[in-house]
């Protein structure tokens, strides 16, 4: 009897998903396990503060308001804190095809999460877009980015959420404000997507968590 043998692309997906499976999942200064939300192509931990995750082709996290069509395949490494806090990144996404992205993402279940995203838009521009998903999705087009870097910012008071960007990582802009009263405490996490393309890479570096309420919501620190 022959046994079945993995094309040799797809022995090399197989090998790298399961080495990102088997790596130590964490990461300097953030609190409690690091866990898969769907697998990346390959994903590594650099210096213990630096992530990279590449996703597939046809990933995403979207619930359409026309159709009610549930998207939920994209990857996320999530972990869940405790109380209020401040969670901040930089963001480099290589863009290929229009909503390739890079996002941070909070996620209480497949129709209760939001995500604060840095993506291509459809004419080619490198955009920051905000989903908030309360059964469907409330997808909103923010400010357009110069270049395929940019920092994310999340901010927990109580059930509120504040969305920041900033092309310094110093001086934060507020996109949009929330609040997500759920029963369970929302994970909080990092997300790469291609819901257009064959496949994209996000990097999230320079990664800062404090457990503690923002002190001047409005200046973002």
């Amino acid at each position: 009897m022959q046994l079945w043998k993995p094309a040799g692309w797809m022995f090399f997906v197989l090998v790298m998903a399961q080495a990102a499976m088997a790596q130590q999942l964490s990461l300097k200064g953030l609190p409690g396990e690091l866990t898969w939300r769907n697998t990346p192509v390959a994903s590594y931990i650099e210096d213990g503060d630096k992530l990279s995750i590449s996703s597939g082709k046809k990933t995403d996290w979207f619930v359409d308001p026309f159709d009610g069509t549930v998207a939920k395949t994209a990857p996320i490494l999530w972990f869940i804190p405790a109380g209020d806090y401040v969670l901040s990144t930089k963001a480099e996404v290589e863009f290929h095809t229009k909503w390739d992205a890079g996002a941070l993402m909070l996620w209480g279940d497949d129709h209760h999460w939001a995500k604060l995203s840095f993506e291509m838009s459809p004419e080619g521009q490198p955009t920051m877009v905000t989903v908030v998903t309360r059964g469907v999705s409330d997808d909103c087009n923010s400010i357009p980015i110069s270049g395929n870097a940019v920092y994310l910012q999340i901010a927990k008071s109580g059930i509120a959420y504040v969305f920041y960007a900033s092309t310094n990582g110093r001086d934060w802009k507020i996109l949009r404000t929330f609040s997500m009263d759920t029963r369970s405490p929302l994970s909080v996490g990092f997300e790469s997507q291609s819901p257009a393309g064959e496949g994209s890479k996000a990097v999230f570096s320079e990664i800062n968590y404090a457990a503690k309420k923002i002190a001047n919501v409005y200046s973002g620190k």
